[in-house]
């Protein structure tokens, strides 16, 4: 008996060791200790999809941004943050992200006093049923949860987890070694000269060097995210709902349709695209917005994407420029396109706006393009 209250005893202070490590480390931002310096703090995205939603959904607590951008994985990599945060702006987006999930990262949001304006890249596919709710249990407890499950949870995760305490360790090494993980670092919105730089050498090869089979891995989702895809009302009651409660509160929400590729356009096109026409007459239930999607637009430039579905942060930067009413005349020529990609839409421009998409969308079709066959393959037709 005494030797098994004293492997109680061994526990229970290894625990609270490892405890007390992961909390002051603070290696995922779930906590408020800024001991060691954010900068070498785990980057979620690095974790994959599992890990992003971890420290998302911890961090919209413990941050006190002025800017929040949420949305899909095309906010997360095409507004990529070093570290999710940096200068007031957090990027609380999340990879296949839902409208409820959207929702209720802004309720938390909205408890910070310090927030001025949320930043939304809304997504088509969310707005189907089949996209209604959480994507998963975990998140939703995060999120959602009673008072006691989500710090049972938060503990679990985030003090009491031995891949926690690894990536403390980690930190520390690299804290103490001066050095952060990330060979890049950039202020917030990037810079017109690291923008420059980036659109012109992104560093790696993207959309334009991808294979036929490349791209047929990457559209195999989107081809079954659009087929039979139907306009729901109750995800529409969703996104005015939590655009509303922003609003309430007084802080400013940005809306935007992110860029597609000729690629998805493809899709949607043989798939919805009636649905996306009007999808894009809904959105002004909740007022203005900035859309940089459709035919005659990025589309034309495969350069800009990384893949199928997400473009460059640089282009997403130069998007962020325009949305906090920076400059980007030294951005480069690349970067006048996206500017110019982007759209006013509003009450009085919505009919001749959509004309013209049906105008570009003609044009496109006519002509010989790789993504139009690759789709063609894929579809049987």
């Amino acid at each position: 008996m005494r030797r098994l209250r004293l492997m109680l005893v061994c526990l229970v202070g290894l625990l609270a060791v490892v405890a007390a490590i992961n909390w002051i480390v603070n290696p995922y931002g779930a906590w408020r200790p800024t001991v060691i310096d954010p900068s070498h703090r785990v980057d979620g995205t690095a974790r994959g999809e599992a890990g992003e939603r971890v420290t998302t959904t911890y961090r919209i607590r413990a941050d006190r941004p002025t800017t929040v951008l949420v949305g899909s994985s095309r906010v997360v990599a095409g507004m990529y943050i070093e570290r999710g945060a940096r200068d007031g702006v957090l990027n609380a987006a999340m990879s296949g992200a839902s409208l409820a999930e959207i929702g209720a990262i802004l309720r938390l949001a909205a408890a910070n006093p310090r927030l001025q304006r949320v930043i939304w890249g809304v997504d088509f596919y969310a707005f189907d049923d089949r996209f209604a709710g959480f994507r998963h249990p975990d998140t939703r407890v995060r999120l959602e949860g009673t008072e006691w499950q989500i710090a049972g949870m938060r503990i679990k995760e985030t003090l009491l987890s031995l891949r926690a305490l690894g990536d403390s360790l980690t930190v520390v090494r690299k804290a103490a070694r001066g050095r952060r993980e990330s060979r890049f670092t950039a202020p917030v919105p990037w810079s017109e000269d690291v923008i420059r730089t980036r659109l012109a050498h992104p560093g790696r090869p993207g959309l334009a060097a991808a294979s036929d089979a490349a791209l047929k891995a990457q559209l195999a989702d989107w081809i079954g995210n659009y087929t039979g895809y139907r306009l729901s009302e109750s995800q529409r009651s969703v996104f005015v709902g939590a655009v509303e409660d922003v609003r309430r509160g007084g802080t400013e929400v940005v809306l935007f349709v992110p860029p597609l590729s000729r690629c998805e356009l493809e899709v949607i096109d043989r798939m919805s695209w009636d649905a996306f026409q009007s999808w894009k007459r809904q959105l002004l239930d909740t007022g203005p917005y900035w859309d940089y999607s459709g035919f005659g637009k990025l589309d034309r430039s495969d350069a800009l994407f990384l893949d199928v579905a997400h473009v460059w942060p640089a282009v997403g930067h130069t998007m962020l420029r325009q949305f906090l009413g920076l400059g980007c005349a030294g951005c480069g020529e690349l970067a006048d396109a996206v500017r110019a990609a982007g759209t006013w839409v509003d009450r009085s421009t919505i009919d001749a706006y959509l004309a013209e998409q049906e105008t570009r969308r003609v044009a496109a079709l006519t002509q010989s393009d790789r993504c139009a066959r690759v789709v063609a393959e894929m579809l049987g037709r």
